[in-house]
């Protein structure tokens, strides 16, 4: 279940379906046997002000969030959160 936005440094409790951005992660698992896999969906949400400029990302199995890279951001003609600008 849903219950708050997937960024760790943000506390935004998921009430509204018009408010953020739901992700959902298609992910395999394979028996230790090797002899059957599994399908597995996962949904995510991002609030609203996280989901303009983060993404989330599956790393090592374990879904998190990562900037969206501002060249891409530029190309739509959106202007990148100064945090994706420096550095």
């Amino acid at each position: 279940m849903l219950s708050s936005c997937l960024n760790p440094s943000c506390s935004a409790p998921f009430r509204y379906l018009y408010d953020g951005r739901i992700f959902t992660v298609e992910r395999f698992l394979t028996s230790p046997d090797g002899l059957s896999t599994e399908r597995m969906i996962e949904h995510y949400w991002l609030c609203g002000a996280c989901s303009r400029s983060m993404k989330v990302v599956v790393e090592q199995g374990v879904a998190t969030t990562a900037p969206i890279r501002t060249e891409r951001m530029a190309a739509r003609g959106v202007e990148a959160p100064r945090q994706l600008l420096a550095g």
